[in-house]
């Protein structure tokens, strides 16, 4: 095994693995959140507990590729963080998206300007049922104006760019979409061979360890739950397989698990 690790500043957490680099980039302070609140009536918790959820994106140097996974929420940011690393935003070839929740896809279009895209060289791969959905009146009429207009100019600026995944798929050499929906529909994990054991970034698929315990939970933070749980299962038995690195948006800091 080949796998080495350091925080610095608690900002960033470096690690290699089997000759993939990459980086943990915290994008938000942590956030406390109870474990009934997230928890059906049948099965709250006597006594409830405080569970701690980080909020993160990740860069890997995948086989002399500069990938993204998620953005997070201020591309200004998260820019400034990757030249720290000497990676420059022009860099970067590709972002692979999770899912649309603005902590994750924010971050796509810089603050600064007229919000054009952070990665302006990237191509975006994204579930395709999820992209389809991104061009319904209806997904817009649901929104915030605020969210609204993200959508809208985020759809716009990649359209000729997209990588579209429909069902498990090669977005690239090495690399593999695996749809994992129920945390929110389209919602997708990315797979990434090493010269080890692959790394799998599961986005929200697991939101916290909790969940990781009790397989036979559901959380209300979910937008299906049932399905959530269904997705949960088959990327953890899939880890478990293949003893993945699991990288996880909001898993406690730095987000990684290594599987046993």
């Amino acid at each position: 095994m080949n796998r080495t690790a350091k925080s610095q500043d608690d900002k960033l957490h470096l690690f290699e693995h089997g000759g993939t680099t990459g980086a943990v980039i915290r994008i938000l302070p942590d956030s406390t959140k109870s474990l009934n609140a997230a928890l059906p009536d049948d099965l709250q918790q006597i006594p409830d507990q405080n569970m701690h959820f980080a909020f993160t994106c990740c860069y890997l140097n995948h086989q002399d590729r500069h990938v993204m996974i998620d953005a997070g929420i201020d591309g200004d940011e998260v820019t400034a963080t990757l030249a720290e690393l000497g990676v420059a935003a022009s860099d970067i070839e590709l972002v692979c998206i999770t899912h649309a929740d603005r902590d994750h896809v924010a971050g796509l279009l810089l603050q600064i300007g007229d919000g054009e895209l952070a990665y302006p060289n990237a191509k975006y791969a994204i579930d395709a049922g999820l992209w389809a959905d991104l061009h319904k009146p209806a997904t817009y009429e649901a929104l915030p104006k605020h969210l609204n207009r993200l959508f809208q100019r985020l759809k716009d600026l990649i359209e000729d760019r997209v990588i579209l995944c429909d069902g498990e798929s090669e977005v690239a050499e090495g690399i593999t979409f695996i749809p994992c929906p129920g945390h929110r529909p389209g919602h997708g994990a990315y797979e990434f061979t090493t010269d080890d054991t692959p790394i799998l970034h599961i986005g929200d698929a697991v939101l916290h360890p909790q969940w990781i315990e009790h397989l036979d939970w559901p959380a209300t933070i979910d937008t299906l739950p049932e399905q959530a749980m269904a997705s949960r299962k088959m990327l953890l038995e899939r880890a478990e397989e293949t003893l993945a690195l699991v990288i996880g948006t909001h898993l406690p800091w730095p987000g990684m698990i290594e599987a046993a």
